[in-house]
């Protein structure tokens, strides 16, 4: 059982960081030819459009969490008819999530001019059927939704990891075939969605060949104590969606308030990269989710704790070199890539930094809260996270802009749940002092700054940057920053772990290629 979990986490964990970097890839390429055919402001109404329809999903209520919750104990006990029961349920709550999400996009359609000011005549002649395009991408989404988390509850999120290589490659190919060509926004988002459409379609196919059982128990009624449970859970997870959804999309439309489509353009480049950036480590961490949720059922007391603070100082280990180098290198590269016209102030960049590391360092928490089931700790945090978040977005943006704005989001977390989580996950799953979390965290948070000083000053007589240049650069930040990581924390329990698994790994290659 150990040695399956190890490798379909192995699976996972290659075939994400694989997708991850081939999307990078497109990304930069399709974003490049965005920017050179398209208005600026077509950035902004992007981004800004997005964030929208992400408030829409409101209406999700964080289900997708209680799904995976409730998938884990019936896969790890190959329950069929449990599992078919779970997801016939989970079919019947998305479709009407679709219903509310279309109801919701309905009612903000008449206001639309107002929330898109002074756009140029040529946007603004599409404004609507751009609008409707996103609405119903976004609903659409939500008929396979129920079916692709079966994958990931699993351990089988590699499957989806594969589709989603070819699927992007196809789209982004043809979207920048119509760039070249028609340099039309239409056209780029109604490639975009038929592509991600016929993916969902086969996905969906592909689900029902993995578990053929799920057709299998169509009278079975989901038990009334379990069905109980799952609504006590969504009562916790949709607070939690609420207040997360508002911390984390209310900056475009207070940026827009502020300063315009322009303002939300220039930021989407800096969210681009820094979202590519956290969807490649986060691919690591989100494959070893349903991992790390079998440990939580099966294991004891002392093996919970030890996973948790390998998971924590791997976490620190690649957000914090990551966070450093998104401080060091991404104004350089943002001038490389698109100009210098496109460049935000370095105070900015030093928020986007923070706040990239601070959501970041959450990642061993909010697995091991949503994997035992502790949802309905820190619920009404969340709404007060976003509370203040947009209290101080409106007073720090008015005097700071962009930069108050997004300081807005690390203050707000720093006061709620940036210190209540780790509480909560050290007192009712590890059972211990939540200060050996808040200790490290300090530590870590020291160490980081010490970096960036050292690379700083080593980084401060180098004035010209050309593409060979920033690469030499971040290589050699690479091998100092892990080279002093390592030296600094050699000797702690779980760098000796590390270590000792890295070396495992690497005799069974070796073995394996001896004996071929």
């Amino acid at each position: 059982m150990l040695e399956s979990r190890v490798h379909k986490s192995i699976k996972n964990v290659s075939f994400g960081l694989l997708t991850q970097v081939v999307q990078m890839l497109l990304g930069f390429v399709s974003r490049t030819v965005f920017i050179r055919y398209l208005a600026v402001e077509y950035l902004g109404v992007n981004a800004l459009f997005s964030s929208i329809l992400t408030l829409l999903s409101l209406a999700e209520l964080g289900i997708t969490s209680a799904i995976l919750y409730a998938l884990y104990k019936p896969l790890a006990e190959n329950n069929e008819e449990q599992i078919a029961v779970l997801m016939n349920f989970f079919r019947k709550v998305y479709l009407k999530i679709a219903l509310a999400v279309a109801i919701l996009g309905l009612l903000i359609f008449p206001f639309l001019q107002s929330i898109v000011k002074n756009p140029p005549k040529a946007l603004a002649d599409d404004l609507t059927l751009i609008y409707f395009l996103f609405l119903f991408n976004t609903v659409a989404s939500y008929f396979f939704y129920y079916k692709l988390s079966l994958f990931h509850a699993d351990q089988k999120s590699y499957l989806i990891s594969g589709r989603n290589i070819i699927i992007s490659i196809i789209q982004t190919a043809l979207q920048i075939i119509s760039l070249l060509f028609f340099q039309n926004f239409i056209a780029y988002l109604i490639i975009q969605i038929l592509c991600q459409l016929l993916g969902n379609i086969y996905l969906s196919q592909l689900v029902n060949k993995h578990y053929p059982f799920l057709n299998h128990f169509p009278n079975s009624e989901l038990n009334p104590t379990i069905k109980s449970e799952i609504y006590s859970n969504l009562k916790s997870t949709a607070i939690t969606k609420v207040g997360g959804l508002l911390v984390n999309n209310s900056t475009n439309l207070v940026l827009n308030y502020f300063s315009g489509l322009i303002a939300i353009g220039l930021l989407s480049n800096y969210v681009l990269l820094i979202g590519l950036i956290t969807g490649i480590i986060a691919q690591i961490f989100s494959s070893l989710t349903s991992s790390i949720a079998h440990v939580n059922v099966k294991e004891s007391i002392e093996k919970k704790r030890q996973i948790f603070f390998i998971i924590n100082f791997t976490n620190f280990w690649i957000y914090g070199i990551a966070a450093v180098g998104v401080l060091l290198f991404i104004n350089d590269f943002i001038t490389l890539w698109v100009g210098q016209k496109f460049v935000l102030p370095f105070s900015t960049v030093i928020v986007i930094a923070l706040n990239f590391y601070m959501v970041g360092m959450q990642n061993a928490v909010w697995t091991y809260k949503s994997t035992l089931g502790l949802f309905k700790y820190g619920r009404w945090l969340i709404l007060l996270t976003a509370f203040l978040n947009i209290v101080f977005s409106f007073v720090l943006g008015y005097w700071f802009g962009l930069t108050g704005i997004l300081l807005s989001l690390a203050l707000a977390r720093l006061l709620t749940n940036s210190w209540y989580d780790p509480y909560i996950v050290f007192k009712k799953a590890l059972q211990l002092s939540a200060a050996r979390y808040f200790s490290r965290y300090l530590g870590y948070l020291l160490f980081l700054c010490l970096l960036s000083l050292v690379m700083f000053y080593a980084n401060a007589s180098i004035i010209e940057i050309n593409s060979g240049v920033l690469l030499l650069k971040v290589i050699v930040y690479l091998v100092v920053s892990n080279i002093l990581l390592y030296l600094v924390f050699r000797k702690s329990d779980e760098i000796q772990f590390i270590v000792h698994v890295i070396t495992h790994f690497y005799d069974v290659i070796r073995s394996k290629i001896n004996r071929n």
